[in-house]
């Protein structure tokens, strides 16, 4: 029996066996696989990266604990790269479960120890807001007819970040991560739109083929998709994390998966001249 035969012949178990092993390697012992980061990444991490030191940023945490895996990710890098920056953030949740993830991606950001941030000088966070785009158009109109606390129940006017930040006119740039499409559009007609302000954007993978025209014409300056999105942030921002380690299990599964298609064609093909 020549070895195309015994190729042929693997059986399935070790087949699925390997495969399942090229999974647990990289999640045990990210290997840091090369990463073909993507335009719309790539036009997030620029946006900020031009804002002048200081600058003023509207962020809303939009998802919840079933989009964290997927978006989690992209949000800890983006927190870092803004507080690396030495950026001014406000913090919202237009989800209900936003106020659970803020502190989950605080302790992963650490801006305390990591950048040597203040709470209250150099971000505030609001907490849930209700109402979808009347939340949005509220705080983007006049904050303090909407808001008078913050989430710890801090009077915002006590708060050296909200010195001279009223509304619209006071951000720089509006970012939202979202798992709603009614969210992440209605940041483009509230910020972009209404108020013409710089916009950027994340969302589920699956949301990008309705969220990306907004992209295409420039009324989103920036969009993470999904956590091929996350991991283009955390490669930019040298930041990697559990989107890396998704990325790298993708990329060295898929491709002992080609290997073994293309092992089989060529041993099948063999083996039927040799027939023939």
């Amino acid at each position: 029996m020549s070895i195309w035969d015994k190729l042929m012949d693997v059986p399935r178990e070790v087949i699925m066996a390997l495969v399942l092993i090229s999974m647990i390697i990289p999640a045990l012992n990210p290997l840091g696989l090369p990463l073909m980061v993507g335009d719309m990444s790539r036009a997030w991490y620029r946006t900020v990266d031009e804002l002048p030191e200081g600058s003023v940023i509207l962020f809303d945490i939009a998802f919840g604990s079933g989009g964290y895996p997927s978006l989690g990710p992209g949000t800890i890098a983006a927190f870092h790269q803004m507080f690396e920056k030495g950026h001014k953030i406000i913090m919202m949740a237009t989800d209900l479960e936003g106020s659970m993830m803020y502190p989950l991606i605080m302790d992963s950001v650490k801006p305390e120890q990591n950048y040597g941030a203040v709470y209250g000088e150099d971000w505030v966070f609001f907490g849930y807001i209700a109402g979808g785009q009347t939340a949005m158009a509220g705080i983007l109109g006049d904050i303090r007819a909407l808001v008078s606390t913050d989430y710890q129940g801090n009077d915002i006017d006590s708060l050296a970040v909200m010195d001279g930040v009223n509304g619209a006119d006071d951000f720089d740039l509006v970012a939202s991560i979202t798992t709603s499409g009614d969210i992440a559009e209605g940041w483009v007609y509230q910020g972009y739109s209404q108020y013409n302000r710089p916009v950027i954007g994340g969302c589920l993978s699956m949301m990008t083929t309705s969220i990306k025209p907004y992209y295409d014409t420039g009324q989103l300056l920036g969009l993470m998709d999904g956590i091929k999105g996350a991991a283009d942030l955390e490669f930019l921002t040298k930041h990697p994390g559990d989107a890396i380690v998704s990325s790298d299990i993708l990329s060295f599964s898929q491709t002992l998966v080609l290997i073994f298609i293309a092992v089989g064609n060529i041993a099948y093909w063999i083996q039927k001249g040799g027939n023939s």
